[in-house]
């Protein structure tokens, strides 16, 4: 049986490799995957409330803006929204500003499976599925981090 079957989840990286090494992991264990490259495209994808994501895993190190930024935001738009940080550039002040700022998990890379798929595991418990996170409504956004990227990305 598939540990994933019904869930859907977001996955922001800037390395393309490590994307579709999480998206074929996933996607084998039946969960439905979206992925973005920049956190301007997973914002957007939260947004449009096109599809509903059960938890977004998120890497920390990215250009133009921090995936510790994506975890604020997305936290402050969607508070009962999962979120695991991934970095190679962790450690214990990092991991606890993370969770301070809303992640549910932290893992370093590199990463296993089996440790991956247990952290989701214990995630999924505490939102049930068919959990879907309440959305807003287009015209918000995070105060200044909508143009925070937009200026970063542009230069």
């Amino acid at each position: 049986m598939k540990k994933l079957n019904n869930r859907a989840i977001l996955i922001v990286d800037d390395d393309t490799r490590m994307l579709r090494a999480l998206e074929k992991v996933l996607a084998g264990e039946g969960a439905t995957v979206t992925v973005a490259q920049w956190a301007g495209d997973a914002l957007d994808f939260l947004t449009a409330r096109k599809s509903p994501v059960d938890l977004v895993i998120t890497d920390l190190r990215m250009p133009f803006v921090s995936g510790m930024t994506v975890v604020y935001a997305i936290h402050k738009i969607f508070p009962k929204l999962p979120i695991i940080v991934l970095t190679a550039f962790g450690g214990p002040d990092v991991k606890a500003e993370c969770l301070r700022q809303g992640a549910a998990d932290f893992l370093e890379k590199p990463l296993n499976t089996a440790t991956l798929l247990g952290v989701l595991e214990r995630v999924f418990a505490t939102h049930p599925a068919g959990t879907r996170p309440v959305q807003m409504s287009g015209d918000e956004k995070v105060e200044g981090f909508t143009e925070h990227m937009e200026t970063n990305k542009t230069g």
